[in-house]
């Protein structure tokens, strides 16, 4: 997160200015900013007020690049920003700071970029999430939160993408989701859960896409529904069934379009409708029954 509030002030150094004391302000004639120019840049302490008169931020330049510590405040006094450059870039430790004055983040940087651990906060001050940087990018384990406080997720990062193990939570605790990642994209077996903890969905992932068989389970534990994907879209045989574990669909994919005979069925198990589809078409005649019993054919 790069801090943009001394954005302005850069524009300034593209004018041409005399050497010495500077001054400008806001069009209610409150003071906007004052600094000192040297040789055509900005060099030494400067400030900037918000219109209302409460200071903005102040820092210090340094042949017209930031250089050394900085302070940035919201409208109401409270800090937004707190942190060091040196030669126009973020270094050492940054905190920002929601506008409550709660710490929102903490990150250290290194010529510009991120580089070591981060924190992250909510309102209430609560951790929101924590990991390391290393040149810029995410590596190593990192754990996101509820602003309840109670664990979200938590998993790895190599090269600023995700590998490994993960797992997931939802705010009452129950485990959420579990699997593998490989370069960024899910990998492997991934088990999602109800947050009465029933299992909800298996099955494989292959390069960040569903692969193979997956099965649904309703919160009764009843298997919802089963088929198999390639290359993330239904391809092969597939089912669908009621709570009661009653058949309602029977049908066929090829390449993420139903491709094959087709049967749907009621609570009871009877059969209410056939066809047969082609290529996401349907094809022929469609029969509809009430009780199992032919009624029509369309």
């Amino acid at each position: 997160m790069t801090y943009k509030i001394f954005s302005w002030f850069k524009s300034l150094s593209k004018e041409v200015h005399s050497d010495g004391p500077y001054e400008s302000h806001h069009d209610n004639g409150q003071l906007k900013c004052k600094g000192n120019y040297k040789d055509g840049q900005q060099d030494g302490p400067w400030e900037s007020f918000h219109e209302n008169g409460q200071l903005e931020s102040k820092g210090n330049y340094k042949g017209g690049l930031e250089d050394g510590a900085w302070e940035g405040y919201f409208e109401n006094g409270q800090f937004k920003f707190k942190g060091g450059y040196k030669n126009g870039q973020l270094d050492s430790l940054q905190e920002w700071f929601h506008n409550n004055g709660q710490l929102r983040e903490r990150q250290n940087y290194k010529d510009g970029k991120k580089d070591g651990p981060w924190e992250l906060y909510h309102e209430n001050s609560q951790l929101k999430s924590t990991g390391n940087f290393q040149g810029d990018k995410r590596n190593g384990p990192f754990e996101v939160s509820y602003n309840s406080g109670q664990l979200r997720s938590k998993g790895s990062h190599t090269g600023d993408k995700r590998q490994g193990p993960y797992e997931s939570y939802h705010e009452n605790s129950q485990l959420e989701s579990k699997g593998d990642y490989r370069d960024g994209k899910r990998d492997g077996l991934w088990e999602i859960f109800h947050e009465c903890g029933q299992l909800k969905s298996k099955g494989n992932y292959k390069g960040g896409n569903q692969d193979d068989c997956w099965e649904i389970f309703h919160e009764n534990g009843q298997l919802k529904s089963k088929g198999n994907y390639k290359n993330g879209k239904q391809d092969g045989h597939f089912e669908e069934l009621h709570e009661n574990g009653q058949l309602i669909v029977r049908e066929n994919y090829k390449n993420g379009k139903q491709d094959g005979s087709y049967e749907s069925y009621d609570e009871n198990g009877q059969l209410k409708s056939k066809g047969v589809f082609n290529n996401g078409v349907l094809e022929g005649p469609y029969e509809l029954y009430k009780d199992g019993v032919l009624q029509k054919t369309a």
